[in-house]
């Protein structure tokens, strides 16, 4: 084709903006032309905390964010742009009296820790001007065709583009269509086939506001350190955010035979009566004493997708593999997609000027849909780990003081499971550049 490129991004959360931003980077403007569309009225974060790894930090530092994102870091965390080895996460069994350290593991670069809100203000302070977010626009469908794709919105708006980017999370409108497309079925069934399954776990998140806890313990871990508490069936995830004035914290419960069942009634409730303290009675005082209010969320993944294009239609971040938390990279993952998709894209288009789309999509795919899918595979796996229902570790007890060398086995095999998360993706886009 020839003349600019229109691509449309369905959805503003951290993937679709962080693609928006990639492209703005690569200065496509005379090549391109960028729309988002998203389904609320206002551009706003839900959930709290996000953590990125040195993987993620220098695909964003590629991008120009570095300065901006280094002024959100409490200064504690600000030697995470070095290589150096750093405290990643400390690991504890606390599900005793007497908990015991299970790891403090510290890897090159260590992890940073935002809240959600910082990292969308600062995408957002890095989008060209060129690019149009259009809110209040929820897409209900689409029509693919060889000219185009057509989006049509609830309110009966219609909007067409050259190429559709579903970055609308795991309950995505454009994977509904992706997954329906061409096979006669109805609206009922439809849905179903592209419904997100639930983990078994629910998590109840809080943000702590730092003074308080620091009232109450006043040298807690939880107020400076990124702290997994381990126990049976159950962990607590902690670290700081908005540079240490509140505590991210997320205590998880799992049912594992409900692995691959499907949410009854609301995933998210704010303000939960929930009785989630009393399970942590026997834990250690340490775990305890960070349980406040939260709201209760159920933790959900897609099923592994066989490919995540369709001529025209790519998908991206939670819309393709959603994951579960346990190796905080599912933003991480959002943001590797617009790294490698934004870098074949400007390749392409910068071609002589012409634009195969067809060739934009398979290397996409090639690249991404083998990473993305293991990315959800080794996070499931890690949270096995945390939760002694891993192969070797299914016997274990709630509340068992296991022996040392039984700690030693569960320590390497939680920090075995990070190596993936400090290493480049240069290879990666290497690897797809070379396949021009």
């Amino acid at each position: 084709m020839t003349g600019k490129l229109r691509i449309a991004i369905v959805g503003a959360g951290i993937g679709g903006l962080t693609l928006a931003v990639a492209l703005s980077h690569l200065e496509l403007e005379d090549y391109v032309e960028v729309t988002i569309y998203e389904s609320t009225s206002e551009l706003k974060q839900v959930g709290a905390g996000i953590t990125v790894w040195p993987r993620g930090w220098e695909i964003l530092k590629n991008m120009g964010l570095e300065a901006s994102l280094t002024e959100r870091i409490a200064p504690e965390q600000r030697d995470a742009v070095k290589k150096e080895l750093r405290r990643a996460f400390v690991f504890r069994k606390s599900d005793q009296v007497n908990g015991t350290l299970i790891s403090d593991m510290h890897i090159p670069g260590g992890s940073i820790s935002y809240h959600r809100a910082d990292v969308q203000e600062t995408l957002l302070e890095h989008i060209s001007p060129s690019i149009q977010i259009h809110t209040s626009h929820r897409l209900t469908a689409y029509r693919e065709s060889e000219d185009g794709v057509e989006l049509i919105f609830k309110d009966g708006k219609a909007a067409s583009c050259d190429v559709l980017i579903g970055a609308d999370g795991i309950n995505s409108a454009v994977r509904k269509t992706f997954l329906s497309a061409g096979k006669g079925l109805s609206e009922e069934e439809a849905t179903q086939i592209a419904r997100p399954v639930w983990t078994g776990t629910i998590v109840y998140r809080d943000l702590i506001n730092s003074d308080s806890l620091r009232q109450e313990a006043q040298d807690h871990p939880a107020l400076t350190l990124p702290m997994v508490y381990c126990g049976k069936n159950q962990h607590i995830v902690t670290y700081p955010v908005l540079q240490g004035r509140l505590i991210n914290t997320i205590p998880f419960f799992t049912e594992p035979e409900k692995e691959g069942t499907y949410v009854e009634g609301p995933v998210i409730i704010e303000n939960t009566t929930d009785d989630f303290v009393s399970p942590f009675k026997d834990w250690e005082e340490e775990a305890r004493i960070i349980l406040k209010k939260p709201s209760r969320w159920a933790v959900q993944t897609v099923n592994p997708l066989e490919t995540y294009v369709s001529n025209r239609v790519m998908l991206m971040g939670d819309a393709a593999h959603a994951m579960a938390t346990h190796l905080g990279n599912g933003a991480g993952q959002a943001i590797e997609d617009a790294y490698i998709l934004s870098n074949v894209i400007a390749k392409s288009v910068r071609q002589e000027g012409l634009v195969n789309i067809a060739k934009i999509a398979k290397i996409y795919d090639t690249i991404r849909q083998p990473f993305g899918n293991f990315a959800v595979v080794a996070s499931r796996n890690q949270g096995q780990l945390y939760e002694f229902t891993a192969p070797g570790f299914e016997d274990v007890k709630p509340g068992e003081v296991l022996p040392q060398e039984k700690l030693e086995e569960l320590k390497r095999a939680i920090e075995k499971n990070w190596w993936w998360t400090y290493d480049s993706a240069r290879g990666d886009l290497e690897r797809a550049l070379a396949m021009f």
